[in-house]
């Protein structure tokens, strides 16, 4: 999905979507504890980020 500057709600459901990924591949690793935490780490960033991204587009409105 090609992400744009123009429409922030792409980047926010990019955003979204790839912390999803993060957390599929994280449930699969069960044997991974370490590396398990770590992409669940990181996808929660994703959705931080996201959200912020949101708060920002409704700002500017």
């Amino acid at each position: 999905m090609a992400v744009t500057e123009d429409f922030p709600e792409d980047r926010v459901a990019h955003f979204r979507e790839v912390a999803v990924r993060l957390r599929g591949i994280a449930e699969k690793m069960r044997f991974e504890p370490r590396r398990r935490e770590q992409l669940l780490a990181l996808a929660d960033g994703f959705e931080r980020f996201a959200a912020r991204l949101e708060e920002e587009a409704k700002i500017s409105q």
